[in-house]
C-alpha cells in the first residue's frame, strides 16, 4: 500500500512538472505508468493489451535491439522483451533553449505488460545539443514475480478456433440430408492431397486425391475422387451427400458421392466502362 501511495504520489509530481510532450508521449506515459502503479505491470484486459500494443505505440516505437537498448539507453532487455523510451522537455529557467533539457523514461515490456520502468539519463540542453546518457540511467521499478497473467492467456478453445482459421477451416454445420442430392452452389477448393495405395498380393492399384472445399459461409465439404482443379479455385457443385462426420479437429464436413463439378465465372472487371 505505501509503495502504490508513493507511485501515485511520484506519477503526480511528474504530470505537474513544467514538460512539453511530443505527439501522444503523455498518453503513453499515462496508460504505461498506470499499469506499473495499479495492476503489477499488467494488462488489466486482452482488450486493453491489444489497445496498447497495436493503438498506442505500434511496432516503430518498440525498440528490441538488446546491445543498441544497453549501449544508447542503459536499459537491459531479456528475451521477448522490447523497450519504448518516452521523451518530453523540461523547463527549469525563463532564458531560452538553454534552459530547456529531454526528460526521458523508459518502458521495458514482454508480452503480459510493464516488466521494467527506467529513469533515462540525460546529458545536455536544446540549445548545446542534448541526448540519453546510459550511465546515468536508474532502474525505478521491476514487476514483482509470479503475478498473474492467466486472464490474458488464450483458452484451447480459442486456440483451436485461430488453427482452423489459418487452414481455412471452420465448425460449420453440416449440408443437406444424407442420401439426397442437392446443388451446393459455389465452393472454393482449399486443400488438395494425392494418395496412392497399391496392394500387390492381390494385383490391386488405387490412385485418389483428397479434396476439401469451403462454401461462402464456411462450412466444410469433403469429396474423394479423381483429380480436381487447383487449390483456390472456385467451382459450381451438384452432387449426392453420402454421410456427415465430425473430423478430429471437430469439424462438421459433409461428405460428397457422385459430384458434378463446373467452373465458376469469374467476376467480371466493370470500373471504368
Amino acid at each position: 500500500m505505501i509503495m502504490l501511495i508513493n507511485n501515485v504520489m511520484r506519477l503526480q509530481e511528474i504530470l505537474n512538472e513544467n514538460l512539453e510532450w511530443y505527439g501522444n508521449e503523455q498518453e503513453k506515459f499515462m496508460s504505461l505508468k498506470g499499469l506499473v502503479n495499479k495492476s503489477d505491470g499488467v494488462y488489466k484486459s486482452r482488450k486493453q493489451q491489444w489497445f496498447i500494443v497495436n493503438k498506442l505505440i505500434g511496432k516503430d516505437d518498440l525498440l528490441v535491439d538488446r546491445g543498441f537498448a544497453k549501449s544508447n539507453f542503459g536499459v537491459d532487455l531479456d528475451d521477448g522483451e522490447g523497450l519504448v523510451h518516452i521523451d518530453a522537455i523540461a523547463r527549469w529557467a525563463d532564458y531560452g533553449s538553454r534552459s530547456q533539457v529531454p526528460v526521458r523514461w523508459g518502458f521495458v515490456l514482454d508480452k503480459h505488460g510493464v516488466t521494467k520502468f527506467y529513469k533515462i539519463g540525460n546529458q545536455g540542453n536544446l540549445r548545446d545539443g542534448a541526448g540519453p546518457d546510459p550511465k546515468k540511467t536508474k532502474l525505478e521499478w521491476t514487476r514483482p514475480d509470479n503475478v498473474d497473467t492467466s486472464h490474458l492467456e488464450k483458452t484451447e478453445e480459442e486456440k483451436k478456433k485461430e488453427f482452423k482459421a489459418k487452414l481455412g477451416m471452420s465448425e460449420g454445420n453440416f449440408l443437406g440430408t444424407e442420401g439426397e442430392r442437392m446443388n451446393f452452389g459455389e465452393l472454393t477448393l482449399m486443400y488438395k492431397r494425392f494418395q496412392d495405395d497399391s496392394t500387390f498380393g492381390y494385383n490391386t492399384h488405387v490412385s485418389r486425391y483428397w479434396h476439401v472445399y469451403n462454401d461462402a459461409d464456411g462450412n466444410v465439404i469433403y469429396y474423394t475422387g479423381k483429380e480436381g482443379p487447383e487449390v483456390g479455385t472456385k467451382v459450381l457443385a451438384t452432387a449426392t451427400v453420402k454421410k456427415h462426420l465430425v473430423s478430429k479437429k471437430g469439424d462438421k464436413v459433409t461428405v460428397l458421392f457422385r459430384p458434378r463439378f463446373k467452373l465458376a465465372e469469374p467476376e467480371v472487371e466493370t470500373e471504368g466502362l
